[in-house]
């Protein structure tokens, strides 16, 4: 899908990634590439029962959908649910809705197999901005009430990531995530009255906002959260070529912050991930759906009803520092 300003690149193969989310003037794109590339899940054997891997294994970098489980495997009323969900890695179903001069639209879906939901989503760019609108719905089709969590996991990398971007988002407080297997500045499963600013148990300011060269070698995982609206921008200050994006706040209500600064020297960087990922999420923490029922912080759908969400990314050179992303995807100064 593209325009004059921007091109979208969609793995319909393989849970509707985003694996391309390019300004055309400048020529950058902004997604984060892995260093193993797309891979098709069809042609690999899976020759051990480790977690994360049927995510890990294919990840290709860019934009992936979360459902109906985020982080950790774990059991659900008898079903065993994957790393990340299973939409994320499957076929989706296509219908072009629309394409014309004016604007191009596209309906994909989606039924779960070890829950009873269906995914709908129709992404729609117009010719005369640089924007993605995202119209989603997830129905319960089942028999009985279901919980569930739901995210998005765009995730940037060179060139448009290095140490001059900056996150901007209307967060209150911030709760960093559990201990990982890699260098970490901040103390795990702590809470911060605060953002972007923290103090440090050692007293130091430290700026969560600000992103870190690859020579940094650490990585982070927090959850932002006490969001005013559902907006953020993350904008590379030198060139002033930003990411932004919308969401319903009603729906997606915690803001994760994943920053693998070539920090991981095990599976699956090596010291190669280069990456943020900066995700609207219905819940916390990403530990999978048992342990966001232990927080209350799930979402939930009785049989046969619907959940709908708006989402709007875009791309901007920007004009100032940002203020707010307005519903259409508009950044205001």
């Amino acid at each position: 899908m593209e325009n004059r300003q921007l091109r979208v690149v969609v793995l319909l193969g393989k849970g509707t990634d985003i694996v391309e989310f390019r300004h055309k003037l400048s020529g950058v794109d902004v997604m984060f590439k892995t260093p193993w590339g797309v891979k098709n899940p069809q042609t690999y054997v899976h020759d051990t029962p480790a977690p994360a891997a049927p995510f890990m294994d294919f990840y290709p970098g860019g934009w992936q959908e979360l459902f109906p489980n985020a982080g950790d495997n774990c059991v659900y009323k008898g079903a065993e649910l994957g790393f990340h969900g299973e939409v994320c890695k499957v076929p989706w179903e296509l219908e072009v809705i629309e394409n014309t001069p004016r604007q191009v639209a596209v309906k994909c879906w989606v039924r779960t197999v070890r829950c009873p939901f269906r995914v709908e989503k129709t992404l729609t760019l117009r010719s005369d901005r640089a924007v993605l609108e995202i119209e989603e719905a997830i129905t319960n089709e089942g028999a009985e009430p279901m919980d569930f969590m739901w995210g998005h996991h765009p995730a940037f990398g060179a060139p448009f990531l290095d140490e001059h971007c900056r996150l901007y988002a209307p967060a209150a407080s911030l709760e960093t995530g559990h201990l990982l297997p890699a260098p970490q500045l901040l103390p795990p499963e702590t809470r911060f009255e605060s953002f972007p600013l923290i103090r440090t148990h050692s007293g130091d300011d430290f700026d969560v906002s600000r992103m870190w060269p690859p020579t940094a070698r650490f990585t982070h995982l927090s959850y932002l959260s006490g969001l005013s609206d559902g907006w953020y921008c993350l904008l590379n200050e030198k060139t002033r070529l930003g990411f932004a994006l919308h969401w319903d706040l009603s729906v997606f209500r915690y803001l994760w912050l994943w920053q693998e600064f070539c920090g991981t020297s095990d599976y699956p960087w090596w010291g190669q991930g280069y990456v943020t990922g900066i995700e609207p999420h219905s819940s916390i923490p990403g530990l999978g759906l048992q342990k966001a029922i232990e927080r209350g912080t799930q979402l939930n759908l009785d049989p046969k009803r619907t959940l709908r969400a708006r989402l709007c990314a875009s791309l901007f050179e920007a004009e100032g520092q940002p203020k707010r992303v307005t519903e259409e995807g508009r950044v205001v100064y």
